[in-house]
């Protein structure tokens, strides 16, 4: 484990034991970052169930998916991941990040535990100082800012999610990734 900055914060590897609270830290997630971005509607109809099903196919296997887990005790407060992208481009189509094929595919904290220090250690976690890319709701500023100060720049690509009420999104990458 990583130590934390305050007594009992830690990140770690994720693992099968976690889906059951990283299902619910998902929605919970999704509910406090996209409200004023999405309709109330559709966060209140995020699925558990579907976020569990996700997490078991990511961690429930012998060659689990490159996951950290972020811990106040012994509670998953949050959580990031990393993944390598086929060669070229993205499985959505869009064209390869000059920053090459690691992407950071999510990280997300409890609101709760968001100032303390996590977020830097989910992100070392997933990716360390590597150069890789990220995509982020293009009205969520705190989330642009936060990834602009560990080096991470809007590279001019942009997508709309259609299945999340056409949320526009940008890609930001990091070229050569400064120590986080």
């Amino acid at each position: 484990m990583t130590p934390g900055p305050s007594a009992g914060l830690s990140v770690r590897r994720a693992a099968a034991p976690d889906v059951e609270r990283l299902a619910d830290v998902h929605v919970q997630c999704w509910r406090e970052t996209y409200r004023g971005m999405l309709s109330d509607a559709f966060l209140a109809s995020a699925s558990r169930d579907d976020r569990l099903a996700l997490w078991r196919h990511l961690l429930d296997r012998p060659d689990p998916a490159e996951a950290w887990v972020a811990c106040d005790g012994a509670t998953v407060v949050g959580f990031s991941g990393a993944r390598t992208l086929p060669a070229p481009g993205s499985p959505e189509g869009h064209p390869p990040a000059a920053s090459g094929n690691l992407e950071l595919w999510g990280l997300y904290l409890l609101a709760s535990h968001q100032g303390l220090g996590l977020g830097r250690q989910l992100l070392e976690a997933a990716l360390g100082s590597r150069a890789a890319s990220l995509w982020v709701a293009a009205g969520n500023s705190r989330a642009i800012g936060f990834y602009r100060r560990f080096g991470f720049e809007p590279d001019g690509a942009e997508d709309r999610l259609a299945s999340w009420e056409d949320l526009p999104e940008i890609r930001m990458v990091r070229p050569d990734g400064p120590p986080v």
